[in-house]
């Protein structure tokens, strides 16, 4: 790892490959770009990483303002590069919905050209096949009972689809909560890779508003992939580095999920 990279200034791109049998032959090759927490202020190489790789769509999965921000306009100018890229689909995190204006920002996404998914489906079509698109906004709440109500609630309310499933999500903290709604692919984000992650041990914080949904020190779902169940869960490190403990050998990174169709034997 580069020394920049080391120190959390320079991004990094990982990829994934996903292959299911659900996964039809028209999405076979089908590319995501997938980032997580901008927090106002992407870091610079995120647009150029997303572009070299040519993504079909790409997905955003919360917190893309800080709410103690007035102005983002190094979010403002990386979301209008990628708008030019591909479509862009977004789901909130809790930084988005604890601004003041947050109803005025999540128009201007809209205004703009972003498609933000709301307890909503969204059908993909590519050579005559489908897959659905789902995205759920954050549960809004610090107390565990309201964030299990909310998410009985949203997730109650999303329309049926009889195929390959994708959910935008923003606390991977909640995998546990989620995993068991029927998606194939989760793309999440919210823990910030662990903030200062540890040779063979991972991610090692969370973030404060993870204080009552999960682990602390050494939290469960911080970076990477899972697989539980018959579900995956991708979890992106972020698109930033804000906070006041700094990124150790913990790049602001962009995801690349390329989807694969895996025939039965």
């Amino acid at each position: 790892m580069e020394i920049s990279q080391f120190l959390g200034v320079t991004p990094k791109l990982t990829e994934y490959r996903i292959f299911s049998e659900k996964i039809p032959i028209g999405f076979d090759g089908f590319r995501i770009a997938h980032i997580s927490d901008t927090h106002s202020r992407p870091e610079f190489g995120i647009f150029e990483l997303i572009a070299q790789k040519k993504p079909d769509i790409i997905c955003i999965t919360g917190d893309m303002i800080h709410d103690d921000e007035k102005e983002a306009p190094l979010f403002w100018q990386l979301f209008r590069k990628l708008l030019g890229l591909a479509p862009v689909y977004l789901v909130t995190g809790n930084h988005d919905l604890w601004r003041e204006n947050s109803a005025e920002t999540l128009r201007q996404i809209v205004e703009k050209g972003g498609i933000l998914l709301d307890s909503e489906m969204s059908v993909l079509e590519k050579n005559g096949d489908k897959i659905a698109i789902y995205g759920v906004g954050d549960p809004f709440s610090k107390l565990p009972s309201a964030i299990d109500r909310n998410i009985n609630s949203e997730f109650s309310r999303l329309p049926q689809f009889d195929g390959y499933k994708i959910l935008l999500y923003h606390r991977a903290n909640l995998f546990e909560k989620i995993k068991n709604f029927g998606f194939d692919l989760i793309l999440s984000g919210h823990m910030h890779g662990g903030q200062v992650r540890l040779p063979f041990l991972g991610g090692t914080l969370a973030p404060t508003s993870a204080i009552l949904s999960g682990r602390m020190v050494f939290p469960k779902y911080t970076a990477g992939r899972y697989d539980r169940n018959g579900c995956t869960m991708i979890v992106n490190r972020g698109a930033s580095n804000t906070l006041l403990i700094p990124r150790l050998a913990n790049p602001p990174e962009v995801g690349i999920i390329t989807l694969h169709t895996k025939k039965q034997a």
